[in-house]
């Protein structure tokens, strides 16, 4: 075992002393939170983008073989040695990226990372909370990964790649069935309709692993509660502010030591909904958020 595990909790140790071979992608972020998120796959563009696809086929490999040690992402001009995941592409800011080369950059971040950065903010006190143009801290206060290890840049519909996927990740002695998923008090499944498209592999009980799950209802906002009642959809909540087709579905494991929800990205929510997801998973964080 390797020196700098101890970075690292117990559950996650064992993780990297397994080998999954296929569909093996671990994530980013702290391995010692208490959030994981889950999105659909990376967009990735195998084609233009190689490095950052060969950075995602060797994700177990860097967690594996490679202390975390911050290295600026902009001072080591892009070296693909400067990137760990543990703080991936460690000095961007809270901006989106515009594309630039080296010299022309702004230094900014993916959209849906900046997403995430306002959310984490909401469970941050106002002194750790990142500002517009300030460097990016929501990996130290999640861990991140994906459903599918299919990249695509659009999902427009099921496919079977992507199906083969998901069932390797969560079947029975899949990477994501592993102890060390399944410790997280809160895991947030932002994977809108694959929660639907691939629905018959039973994500919730696979990804969670506790005895038995109770779903609490959605939480929708008052324009839509009159369709949810036709559809004779369970309630939990109704709130005013929601945008058109934001939602959260609530699962709550038996003992009430975990809650799972699924719901839409988190690009272009209201703040309705953030100020609603961050209300619902706080009473499973405990006092220590980390």
């Amino acid at each position: 075992m390797k020196d700098f595990y101890h970075y690292y909790p117990t559950e996650f140790q064992d993780l990297l002393e397994q080998n999954y071979k296929t569909d093996n992608y671990i994530g980013e972020g702290n391995p010692n939170s208490k959030i994981l998120l889950i999105g659909k796959e990376c967009a990735i563009d195998k084609e233009s983008d190689k490095d950052g696809y060969n950075r995602f086929i060797d994700n177990a490999k860097i967690w594996q073989e490679k202390a975390p040690i911050k290295q600026n992402w902009f001072e080591e001009r892009f070296a693909r040695e400067a990137y760990h995941p543990r703080y991936p592409y460690y000095g961007q800011l809270m901006l989106p990226d515009n594309k630039g080369s080296l010299e022309n950059t702004n230094r900014g971040t993916s959209p849906t990372w900046v997403a995430i950065q306002k959310f984490i903010n909401y469970q941050l006190q106002e002194n750790q909370r990142v500002q517009l143009r300030q460097q990016l801290n929501f990996y130290d206060y999640c861990f991140l990964t994906e459903l599918s290890c299919n990249c695509m840049l659009n999902s427009s519909g099921p496919n079977s790649e992507t199906r083969e996927s998901i069932k390797k990740r969560i079947s029975p002695g899949g990477i994501l069935t592993h102890p060390y998923y399944r410790k997280f008090p809160v895991i947030i499944l932002y994977i809108y309709h694959y929660y639907d498209w691939y629905g018959d592999i039973n994500i919730i009980q696979a990804l969670g692993g506790r005895t038995k799950y109770n779903y609490k209802g959605i939480i929708v906002s008052k324009l839509q509660y009159d369709d949810a009642k036709k559809k004779e959809m369970q309630i939990y909540k109704v709130k005013d502010g929601f945008k058109k087709g934001e939602f959260i579905n609530v699962h709550i494991s038996e003992d009430d030591s975990q809650i799972i929800i699924h719901t839409n990205h988190f690009l272009f929510r209201s703040k309705a909904w953030m100020d609603e997801l961050a209300d619902t998973i706080k009473p499973f964080l405990g006092d220590n958020y980390l």
